[in-house]
């Protein structure tokens, strides 16, 4: 399908998104035992790590390979054409595939989905610049995503979080090391492997 959105309205939603992730995001959170609901976003933005496109399922699959680049390490492709009952299963069925190329779909889809677990008042002050409401879909290597989460719940971050988000959460941690307990021979690379990206993410802090 045609990405039909005018170049005036991305560059409004670019720079939301980029206010989002500053002023709520980015913002210390006693819901998150003091850390910030994306501990790890002001360093992503900082260094030029975030890429941002515009489309649909077809534009979703071709941004599986930015995700090749080490320079980048996160993909947001915000929905242009699309039907929203349509995402979130499929980025479902998606994730069990893709966990072979070290991938993993996030879908932020207006009044549905897990989102972050952020308590709703912690949003009120955050004033939208773009009025239509827009699905996003996140794209991220799992094992980052992984090697983060496992900090970060040692940081004491999910202790106010729901036992439906917990579970996400540890789904997505079984579906990453199931993936790769064959063949055996190869489980001290992927020790290794996971060692090295928390070495990576605590760098970061």
């Amino acid at each position: 399908m045609v990405d039909y959105l005018p170049t005036k309205h991305k560059m409004a939603v670019v720079e939301e998104i980029k206010r989002w992730s500053r002023d709520v995001l980015q913002q210390p959170s006693e819901f998150f035992n003091g850390l910030p609901a994306c501990p790890y976003a002001f360093d992503a933005w900082v260094n030029n790590r975030v890429k941002i496109t515009f489309g649909g399922q077809d534009q979703t699959v071709k941004s599986f390979d930015y995700l090749d680049d080490d320079r980048t390490d996160l993909v947001i492709v915000v929905v242009s054409d699309w039907d929203h009952d349509e995402i979130e299963p499929w980025c479902d069925d998606q994730n069990k595939l893709l966990v072979d190329q070290d991938l993993v779909l996030m879908p932020f889809v207006p009044g549905s989905g897990e989102g972050t677990g952020q308590p709703e008042e912690e949003m009120v002050d955050w004033e939208p610049l773009v009025e239509e409401e827009y699905a996003m879909v996140f794209i991220q290597r799992l094992s980052d995503v992984v090697a983060a989460s496992e900090n970060l719940e040692e940081a004491g971050y999910y202790k106010n979080c729901t036992a439906e988000f917990l579970k996400y959460v540890k789904d997505r941690r079984e579906r990453f090391y199931n993936a790769r307990q064959e063949p055996l021979d190869a489980e001290e690379d992927v020790k290794e492997d996971v060692e090295e990206r928390h070495e990576q993410v605590s760098g970061n802090d």
